[in-house]
């Protein structure tokens, strides 16, 4: 293991360890701001999906830039400018009282993510040769987890839904990450920087990415998946912290969190191995029909077992959508163009963001009490994004095989 670990980049080291400490801080915290917003705030369900929604509103348009800029001036400097950033915003979460503070707030939550996070992987994909990379981006995303699986059981200890130490620690975490990344890299960024054959203009970027339909077609699918992913930590977190069916409701979103994250820990790598034998696209077909089972679990559960149930199949599903979309991701982009084609895959966020808002109108429409309605017509949304992936997968197959004959 040692030998392995001495192979890969410094930057991966410092990535995936970062990963793994923030997110056990993140999830301290995100995962139950909607509850916190409704019973601390008393801000309504439709608001409250707004509010979290915004903040993938403003990463559907900053990660394309975000991701652009790194490519033009190198991925450290924009890196960790998000993320002093991002340890400045939860901050203001600990102190914010208004309604309009916590969507400014979320806006820039949103904003700094989709620097950070895209730029991170292409940096990644950078320092990695491709034969490892699907190791590497496997590595984040356990890493991913298993803060997610320390972060949440944390959170309720400290009482996150109705105190706000949990956000000055989040705060104080990322705050090392990027001061980790600062000192530690610093070394390494004459060979982290963006080269001359990087300087490429927006116009141009636009224009190559406009004209790769693979790569729409992924993305139209991929936003629709967000839809789904979404309602975990929005529309799923207030209907079992408030529907009458289940008793101490904020506890058992905790251990559902928990639960997906320790899903992904057993399950990352055989579900990864077996998944990779398919085309991506095909992967991420399987990836959306599980969201949809979870969905409509979610919808039927009336005891906690079958809420876990429903849970693993959400956590397949993510595992799926997650990895191959960075593979798919890696394949497509040219070197030249990595960091702009991973923050492309930022307009996804707009499903992140409707995802919220269309569930909490489901929630404000048809009650806590009823959530097989709510739940039902967010599983069928999230089967809409089947065709798109397999438009997608079918142009991929015609242009390998003209590309063949032209050879």
């Amino acid at each position: 293991m040692k030998g392995f670990l001495t192979k890969w980049h410094p930057a991966v080291l410092v990535i995936v360890a970062g990963t793994l400490f923030t997110r056990a801080a993140f999830f301290m915290t995100m995962p139950f701001l909607a509850i916190y917003l409704y019973s601390e705030k008393g801000i309504e369900p439709a608001t409250v999906g707004l509010i979290i929604g915004i903040s993938a509103l403003t990463g559907t348009f900053g990660g394309f830039f975000g991701g652009y800029l790194s490519d033009r001036i190198g991925r450290l400097p924009v890196m960790t400018a998000a993320i002093f950033t991002w340890s400045a915003v939860f901050v203001g979460f600990a102190i914010a009282d208004q309604v309009w503070h916590f969507f400014l707030l979320n806006m820039l939550n949103g904003l700094c993510r989709s620097w950070f996070e895209p730029i991170s992987r292409a940096l990644l994909a950078d320092v990695t040769t491709k034969e490892n990379r699907l190791r590497v981006f496997n590595a984040r995303y356990f890493a991913i987890n298993v803060g997610a699986a320390i972060g949440p059981v944390v959170g309720t200890q400290l009482g996150t839904t109705s105190s706000t130490k949990a956000f000055y620690i989040t705060a104080l975490a990322y705050l090392l990450y990027a001061l980790l990344i600062v000192f530690t890299l610093k070394g390494s960024s004459s060979e982290l920087e963006a080269g001359e054959e990087r300087k490429f203009s927006m116009k141009s970027a636009i224009l190559v990415l406009s004209k790769d339909k693979v790569l729409a077609f992924f993305l139209i699918g991929n936003t629709i998946v967000m839809m789904a992913q979404s309602q975990m930590d929005t529309t799923l977190a207030q209907y079992i912290g408030n529907a009458p069916q289940f008793e101490n409701g904020v506890k058992l979103f905790a251990y559902l969190v928990v639960t997906n994250a320790v899903t992904v820990l057993l399950l990352q790598f055989p579900v990864t191995n077996y998944v990779k034998r398919f085309q991506p696209m095909n992967a991420l077909r399987f990836g959306s029909v599980a969201f949809s089972l979870a969905l409509l679990g979610f919808g039927l559960s009336t005891s906690w077992i079958f809420l876990v149930i429903s849970m693993i199949f959400l956590t397949v599903g993510e595992i799926i959508v997650f990895v191959m979309s960075d593979v798919l991701l890696d394949d497509l982009a040219p070197d030249h163009m990595r960091g702009t084609y991973f923050g492309a895959m930022s307009f996804r966020s707009i499903g992140f963001s409707a995802g919220p808002w269309i569930g909490g109108l489901l929630l404000s429409t048809f009650g806590f009490e009823h959530g097989f309605y709510v739940f039902g017509c967010l599983a069928l949304i999230s089967l809409l994004s089947l065709p798109f992936f397999q438009y997608g997968e079918s142009i991929r197959i015609t242009l390998a095989d003209q590309q063949s004959v032209s050879t």
